[in-house]
């Protein structure tokens, strides 16, 4: 599992490192994904443009590359950090990491969704609309999934919730009694 673990790590990181590299060499090149957009229904677009396209599809699949990886790991990190929390039920071990990975999934698609709203708003007459509308879509999308995982969560460590629940309540209780006690040993003392 530990080799594994570091495969995945170092694939992410060195397929991180290319996109960031890609990305900065298509900036200075003053090629972006709007203006690669606009020239593909024109038909004719030079070498550059090809090379950008290219460029551009790469990206995609070196990016998908590093969410499938990071993916994995969530995964990793998950079944270790749940063995280590006192009063889990492991048979809920599943769920919580389906949880995790709707998690995920709201971050990316908060991420897609801030990428492509300027992509989208440069269409004519109905860019701004097309942009609200995906908007509002992502926004309902991921509050149904963030409701869905916090439930999940809430339910696997609910046995835990209790438990520190009931111990606050019991240190506040005992408190209140020791507080009582030194009125009434205080008052007798008068």
């Amino acid at each position: 599992m530990r080799e594994e673990v570091e495969k995945r790590v170092l694939r992410v990181l060195i397929n991180t490192g290319l996109i960031f590299i890609i990305g900065l060499a298509l900036g200075f090149l003053n090629i972006s994904f709007s203006s690669i957009l606009a020239v593909i229904p024109v038909g004719g677009f030079s070498l550059t443009m090809a090379l950008a396209l290219i460029a551009v599809i790469v990206l995609f699949f070196m990016a998908l590359r590093v969410v499938l990886d990071l993916i994995r790991l969530i995964d990793f990190a998950s079944e270790t950090l749940l063995k280590h929390i006192p009063g889990f039920n492991p048979e809920k071990s599943p769920s919580v990491v389906r949880a995790l990975k709707e998690l995920l999934v709201v971050f990316v698609v908060t991420i897609m969704v801030s990428v492509a709203s300027p992509l989208i708003s440069s269409v004519p007459n109905i860019g701004g609309w097309l942009s609200l509308a995906i908007s509002i879509a992502a926004f309902a999308f991921s509050v149904i999934l963030m409701y869905d995982a916090g439930r999940t969560i809430y339910a696997a460590f609910e046995s835990s919730i209790q438990a520190l629940i009931d111990r606050i309540v019991a240190h506040n209780h005992n408190s209140s009694e020791r507080e009582k006690k030194r009125e009434e040993a205080y008052q007798a003392t008068d």
